[in-house]
C-alpha cells in the first residue's frame, strides 16, 4: 500500500506551545529547532524525528531565541534583532534601526530610520552580509544595504506583498516573518494572511507561494542546508482577541524549484 502524502502545509510537530509562538530558529549544526513563546517557554525539538527534546520555562513571555551551539541557546524578552558576521542589526520603536559592530558595542555604527512608513514587524540580515530586509505591518518589505556609498544606496528598494483585492478594495496584511535560504540567498516571507511566499530579491520576482496555513504566519526558519522550512502558524492578534486556530509548528520539505533563482531570459537580438 502506498504511504499517505504529507499535507500541503508540511508535517505538524507534536507538543506545540500553549500560547502565541514568537520565534523559531533552526540550529546551524543539525535539524534541532528552538521555539520561543508567549507561554513563557523555550522548547527544543528534533524537527526530523518530531520529538520535543527539552523545555525551559521563564518568568515572563519569551519574544526571541537563537542557538549558541547545537544543544544550548539564548532567549530574550526583546524581538526584531538579526546578526550577520560582526554586525548586529536592531529594529526599535519609532521605526528606528541601529546597526552595531560587535567588536565595539559602546554605540551604534549606524543609526537609521526605516524606509517603510509603518511599524517594523521583522528584520533579517542577508546571508552574504551586505545588508538586511525589513518588513512592516503595512504589507511591505524593504531591501537595505550597509554600505552608505551612493552606488550601494541606489540598489535599495521596497515592494508590496501579502495583499489581496476584495470587493474593489485592497486588504493589506502585516508581514511578520522573513527567512533567507542558506544556499541560494532567496527568501521567504510570512504574513497575517496565512501565506508563505518565496522571493528572488536580486531579480525582484516571486518564485513560489505555499498553500495557506490555518492562521497568521508568525515566524519562519530554513534549516542549515535549506532542505526544511519551519513555519509557525500562530495568531498574532492583529485583529484583537477573537476565536482562532490552535498555535502550531509545521515543518515542510523544500524543493529546489521553490527556492532556486530562475535565470534571466534575454530577448533574441534582431537578425
Amino acid at each position: 500500500m502506498a504511504s499517505a502524502l504529507p499535507p500541503a502545509t508540511g508535517r505538524e510537530l507534536s507538543n506545540p506551545p500553549s500560547d502565541g509562538i514568537s520565534n523559531l530558529r533552526f540550529s546551524n549544526h543539525s535539524d534541532h529547532l528552538l521555539v520561543s513563546s508567549w507561554d513563557k517557554s523555550v522548547r527544543l525539538y528534533d524537527a526530523s524525528a518530531n520529538v520535543l527534546r527539552g523545555e525551559f520555562m521563564h518568568s515572563g513571555p519569551v519574544l526571541d531565541c537563537c542557538f549558541h551551539d547545537d544543544s544550548s541557546g539564548f532567549s530574550a524578552a526583546a524581538d526584531n534583532t538579526s546578526l550577520v558576521g560582526h554586525r548586529l542589526v536592531v529594529a526599535t520603536a519609532g521605526r528606528h534601526v541601529n546597526i552595531y559592530d560587535l567588536r565595539n558595542m559602546s554605540q551604534p555604527e549606524q543609526r537609521r530610520e526605516s524606509s517603510l512608513k509603518y511599524q517594523t514587524r521583522c528584520i533579517r540580515c542577508y546571508p552574504n552580509g551586505t545588508g538586511y530586509a525589513l518588513s512592516s505591518v503595512e504589507g511591505r518589505v524593504a531591501m537595505e544595504f550597509f554600505d552608505l556609498s551612493e552606488a550601494s544606496q541606489t540598489k535599495k528598494y521596497a515592494f508590496k506583498c501579502h495583499r489581496k483585492s476584495e470587493a474593489g478594495r485592497d486588504i493589506v496584511y502585516p508581514v511578520n516573518a522573513i527567512a533567507f535560504h542558506p544556499i541560494y540567498g532567496t527568501f521567504a516571507t510570512g504574513g497575517c494572511d496565512g501565506y508563505v511566499n518565496v522571493w528572488d530579491g536580486n531579480n525582484k520576482k516571486r518564485l513560489y507561494q505555499y498553500s495557506k496555513y490555518p492562521t497568521s504566519v508568525a515566524a519562519l526558519s530554513f534549516s542549515r542546508d535549506g532542505r526544511l522550512l519551519a513555519v509557525a502558524s500562530s495568531y498574532t492578534f492583529e485583529e484583537g482577541p477573537k476565536p482562532h486556530e490552535q498555535d502550531a509548528i509545521f515543518v515542510r520539505s523544500v524543493n529546489e524549484i521553490e527556492v532556486k533563482p530562475k535565470p534571466k531570459v534575454y530577448p533574441n537580438p534582431p537578425a
